[in-house]
């Protein structure tokens, strides 16, 4: 992976995007948006007992041993404070805990998943493009609003119809929303903003009709 020319501040929180190659898909199947979840959920620890394959590989009851010691006791690199797979790209929302620790938890879950999808699908090369992508988040109002804009992207990227979009297993919004329960994810920093997961999801679902509009009229410019 390119190294970054200006490094990302610790205690700092970031929106991370990044895509395939000519924006090719990187998910074929739903067991590979599960693999991008594990293996984000795996290497955002430091201390991990080697790469995730050998980890996947042990018994389930070690591994059961092991995830619950991380989440436990383990040292984090970074914090991920929500998520979106789509298709072809990804939006993570992480604050740095350690220095050059969103740029190495990067490193190893882009190299693992690039790894695990070429091995399975008997493809050559990089699977993601070069640099990633990180906005620093300066303010609580551009916090709320990244927060919205990564968990309405898959209604508004036409990936699932509104009714579906709670819902949506390959996003942090089912947890938001109470739908779910994961440890993953780091919700003290939103949760505080919103009364109740009803209230989180009318603040959700107000902008998102206005977005998929605007996305709709972006598409007949087009043509």
């Amino acid at each position: 992976m390119p190294i970054r020319q200006l490094p990302l501040v610790t205690g700092e929180i970031y929106h991370i995007i990044n895509r395939g190659v000519a924006q090719s898909p990187i998910f074929s199947t739903q067991k590979d948006y599960q693999r991008l979840i594990e293996t984000l959920d795996y290497y955002r620890f430091i201390d991990v007992p080697g790469k995730l394959s050998r980890y996947k590989s042990l018994p389930i009851d070690q591994r059961d041993s092991i995830k619950a010691d991380l989440d436990k006791n383990g040292k984090k690199l970074v914090e991920i404070v929500a998520y979106c797979l789509m298709p072809n790209h990804f939006h993570l929302l992480l604050k740095q805990l350690e220095d050059g620790g969103v740029s190495q938890f990067m490193r190893k879950s882009s190299v693992s998943y690039g790894r695990y999808f070429n091995t399975r699908s008997d493809r050559l090369g990089a699977l993601l493009q070069g640099v990633f992508k990180a906005i620093r988040v300066v303010s609580e109002d551009q916090l709320l609003h990244v927060i919205r804009y990564i968990h309405i992207n898959p209604y508004v990227g036409f990936v699932v119809k509104k009714t579906e979009l709670r819902r949506f297993p390959w996003s942090s919004l089912p947890d938001y929303l109470d739908e779910r329960r994961s440890n993953l994810i780091s919700q003290s920093l939103i949760r505080e903003w919103f009364s109740s997961a009803k209230a989180h999801w009318e603040f959700i679902n107000d902008e998102a009709d206005y977005q998929r509009h605007v996305k709709e009229l972006a598409y007949l410019h087009l043509e």
